[in-house]
């Protein structure tokens, strides 16, 4: 059985970022950068399936988990904590981002975060226009006034964009209560993610050799931004995962965990 420590590292303006580590000591490290209104701890089931092949280091995002937080935030503290958790791993470590992490992935190595090589699993990047826009406001009105629920709800309708159908079976899931706890960390990184059109064309000339990651059944907004990169950047390959969606690592982890172990240790 794997077995998963905990530890800690301070970021650059002194923040404390706690991060999961299950590893194999064989000199090959894979960093795991997590979503919005989520936390490393929804990524353990991929560190028991890579353990035995990678160091794997899944640490919680500024603001949640085993991590503390500071007043001032922009995408810039997002990459500040990258890099300190890189240096936990060692000369030569991979980076994935998933969803929001992923934007912030990008910036990273656009900023001149060295990374062997990255994991882009659909990153929301503004390519047919904002993520938020003027549905930001309304979501942070709920928030502030405590509806929690009623903003998940409402970005389940105008950030995620899924359907009826699939707002309800989600909020039916044990996900949600997680999901709901968090939601008051989503407002400043839905106006980084607006933010990040600036360098669209940078992120899709990053020369790091690069997987882009979608699930079939994921919404179509994210599966755009993943042909944006796929078909852009100069070291992409795109795996597309039959069946499965923008939570890939959770209902299929051992399948997920196969295709990183294929373009990490095999490729």
């Amino acid at each position: 059985m794997t077995t998963i420590d905990t530890g800690h590292v301070t970021s650059a303006d002194g923040t404390t970022i706690g991060y999961r580590r299950a590893g194999s000591g064989n000199g090959r490290a894979l960093v795991i950068s997590h979503g919005s209104i989520s936390t490393s701890e929804q990524w353990i089931p991929v560190l028991e399936n890579l353990g035995a092949d990678l160091d794997v280091i899944a640490y919680d995002r500024r603001g949640r988990g085993l991590s503390g937080d500071a007043e001032e935030y922009s995408i810039a503290t997002e990459v500040a904590d990258i890099a300190a958790v890189l240096g936990v791993a060692g000369p030569g470590a991979a980076l994935l981002g998933h969803s929001y992490a992923g934007v912030c992935t990008l910036e990273a190595i656009r900023t001149g975060v060295e990374v062997s090589a990255h994991i882009a699993f659909e990153p929301p990047i503004p390519v047919h226009g904002p993520t938020a826009g003027d549905q930001l406001q309304p979501f942070l009105d709920l928030v502030a006034a405590g509806e929690h629920d009623a903003a998940m709800r409402h970005a389940c309708d105008h950030f995620l964009r899924i359907s009826e159908a699939e707002k309800e079976g989600v909020a039916a899931s044990p996900l949600w209560p997680g999901f709901v706890e968090l939601v008051p960390t989503w407002g400043r990184e839905l106006v980084e993610i607006d933010r990040s059109v600036d360098h669209l064309d940078e992120y899709a000339a990053e020369e790091v050799r690069t997987l882009v990651l979608a699930g079939t059944d994921s919404p179509g907004h994210l599966r755009a931004d993943a042909d944006f990169l796929s078909e852009r950047l100069p070291n992409a390959t795109r795996v597309d995962m039959p069946g499965l969606n923008h939570f890939a690592h959770i209902f299929d982890p051992a399948g997920f965990s196969d295709i990183l172990r294929t373009f990490l240790v095999q490729g």
